[in-house]
């Protein structure tokens, strides 16, 4: 086969299966069969080898774009490396990115019913599917990096929250991601400077899917509303939404170019900004025993890595959104100690979320000493 006939096939192939890897997400009535048959998608040949060598083609879907690996930790070449590696090949990682299959609350959803295998989402847009995983968005106790490390590897977390989520049988958390601590932003039509929640008073503030977070912004007198993070960028530029809350990594990363219209953004340091990778539960189950081990192993390796890089990638995003104009605040500790006093974890407002997420202001109690070990 010449060099142009062999290209045309191998974009024939791809444009293929992403045409019904979409279709599938969307609910069409495209046979599993049919798509399983035509799983292989690849630029290269050299790709389109592997993934045909495969036993298992695993479809992972992520809002970000794998090229800006610069500035962003989705460690989407790392984890296809380690997942390939560690199986030895019999799992290929076909990736979806730029929010080809959805992004937010759209990729929990069908990840969970099994129509992808794996996807990259924020922690609170996971948590109407997972709803325990919004006890890491009640505030000022768990944003700092080393605290929710802390957190996440303890037992009181494995046992109150993995094994809760194990038993709900819809997914698995296979890797965490710490991007950094949400923010309080201003869009560029708004441009205010947040430094305290007393402005945050009567402003149309942005919020993804997690009932702690608007709880949250209800105490800092918002007019809080929930939006798809796909059209964030949009509403912004038309003057629709005031403010928003995501981490710097976060907003620079935004879908649809949200990195041009942002005013100022104020580093309060309310919770962690965190993602996750999860996969489909009863997908993982039926996996041989040797290759569950080699998805963990893959995704521990990555998550070192990715500890690794995060910082850099954090320094990188914070410097570029200054480039663009955008400005950074640091509240000072007075400000910051109202921020606290009126949302943090000790007001009695968050009693009922304790109580519902974890089953009793005790066990939080728990949950806050094992993040300041």
């Amino acid at each position: 086969m010449s060099k142009k006939g062999s290209s045309y096939q191998v974009d024939h192939h791809r444009r293929a299966f992403t045409h019904k890897a979409a279709c599938i997400v969307a609910g069409c009535a495209v046979p599993y069969g049919l798509l399983a048959n035509e799983m292989c998608q690849s630029e290269t040949l050299k790709e389109l080898e592997k993934c045909r060598q495969a036993s298992i083609n695993m479809v992972f879907a992520s809002p970000y774009d794998t090229q800006q690996w610069r500035s962003s930790p989705h460690m989407h070449q790392q984890l296809k490396k380690n997942i390939e590696y560690f199986s030895e090949g019999k799992i290929y990682l076909n990736t979806f990115h730029k929010g080809t299959l959805g992004v937010g609350t759209e990729l929990a959803v069908h990840t969970a019913r099994g129509a992808i295998q794996a996807a990259l989402i924020s922690v609170s847009n996971l948590t109407p599917i997972l709803p325990a995983l919004d006890i890491l968005n009640i505030p000022f106790w768990c944003a700092g990096q080393q605290q929710y490390l802390n957190l996440i590897a303890s037992k009181t977390w494995q046992d109150h929250v993995l094994h809760k989520i194990h038993k709900q049988g819809k997914l698995n958390i296979l890797m965490h991601y710490l991007p950094g601590a949400r923010t309080v932003t201003s869009t560029k039509r708004y441009g205010a400077t947040i430094k305290t929640p007393t402005d945050m008073q009567d402003i149309v503030f942005r919020i993804p899917a997690s009932k702690v977070l608007n709880q949250f912004y209800d105490l800092c007198g918002t007019r809080a509303v929930q939006v798809p993070w796909k059209k964030v960028a949009t509403l912004a530029e038309g003057g629709r939404i005031e403010a928003l809350d995501p981490s710097i990594v976060g907003l620079f990363n935004g879908p649809n170019n949200l990195r041009q219209h942002l005013g100022v953004v104020s580093k309060i340091n309310s919770v962690q900004d965190g993602w996750l990778l999860v996969v489909n539960q009863p997908w993982f189950n039926a996996l041989p025993l040797n290759l569950k081990h080699a998805l963990r192993d893959a995704a521990n390796k990555t998550f070192k890595e990715h500890l690794e890089l995060q910082p850099s990638i954090a320094q990188y995003c914070e410097h570029s959104l200054k480039k663009l104009g955008t400005d950074i605040y640091e509240p000072n500790k007075e400000e910051l100690k109202q921020w606290y006093e009126l949302a943090g974890p000790q007001q009695p407002q968050w009693l009922p979320f304790k109580r519902a997420l974890l089953g009793s202001e005790q066990l939080f109690k728990q949950f806050f000493e094992a993040a300041q070990e």
